[in-house]
């Protein structure tokens, strides 16, 4: 698996990780199963950035990974979480992270997020906790999701001495903006992105037109699926990481290998192009 560095913090992570949320509450012993089967296959594989959140399945994704964890090993592995943003006081969001790692079975986070901005509840305070949970020795770096450029800067500039090493936004070969428009701010100041959703809700089976036509003579020529080339391109953009989902094991496995492709200059600007019209 190739792997790049996480911001600026020498921090290596691979290019595709595995998102986890699919996980639903309440469900069969061996609904849970299968997906500790994918995580950990995905784990052989090397997608050992595993992303989560306390609001996937109300924390049931974190119990999964928990249970992952605990046969892999916690030092084989990079943990991403997220923070529900709607814990108005300063004591709901730390007692919230550590529900978080708790559930996790861990004592520190990889990574900590706030999962995306309301109006009504302060960034300064989201803000204060990151870097108070990086105090503790809670989690090792921090960032954001869902966070617009002017939202990112704004804050970026609330913390003290920390810096946000990663925004995780919705990009993919049919939502193409942050790509276009926002990528090169977060490559000058050496802030990695996190594509969650990369293939969309449906796979891109409802893709159609130029794009679909584009992805398929380039699919064509490198003997992969349309699938394993709109992750590639995200992950042929430098400073671009992902973590699509996999239930299935040959899902799991077709995710790892579009790691290995590289597309040329020609097919990057191909799929850019084909899209930057709907934008």
């Amino acid at each position: 698996m190739r792997v790049v560095e996480l911001g600026k913090t020498g921090e290596k992570i691979p290019v595709i990780g595995q998102g986890t949320w699919g996980i639903k509450r309440r469900k069969t012993k061996d609904y849970y199963e299968q997906w500790k089967k994918s995580l950990r296959h995905g784990l052989e594989l090397g997608m050992t950035h595993i992303d989560t959140a306390e609001a996937y399945g109300l924390g049931t994704s974190e119990r999964v990974v928990g249970e992952v964890l605990a046969d892999f090993g916690r030092d084989n592995v990079f943990v991403t979480s997220k923070l529900l943003p709607t814990h108005f006081r300063y004591s709901q969001m730390k007692k919230a992270a550590e529900k978080s790692l708790k559930r996790l079975n861990l004592k520190y986070f990889d990574m900590y997020l706030i999962h995306y901005p309301i109006p009504f509840i302060p960034t300064k305070r989201n803000m204060r906790l990151l870097e108070g949970l990086l105090a503790e020795g809670k989690t090792r770096y921090i960032g954001v999701s869902n966070f617009s450029v002017d939202k990112f800067q704004k804050a970026q500039e609330y913390l003290k001495k920390a810096e946000l090493v990663n925004n995780q936004l919705r990009i993919n070969v049919g939502r193409q903006e942050h790509i276009i428009n926002s990528l090169s701010f977060y490559q000058k100041h050496g802030v990695t992105l996190t594509a969650f959703s990369p293939l969309g809700h449906r796979g891109l089976t409802d893709l159609k037109g130029e794009l679909r036509e584009n992805l398929e003579k380039i699919a064509k020529k490198h003997n992969v699926t349309i699938q394993q080339i709109a992750i590639a391109w995200l992950v042929n953009n430098n400073g671009v990481i992902t973590i699509p989902k996999a239930f299935q094991l040959k899902h799991v496995e077709s995710n790892a290998a579009a790691a290995d492709i590289i597309l040329s200059n020609k097919e990057m600007k191909l799929i850019t192009k084909s899209n930057s019209k709907k934008s």
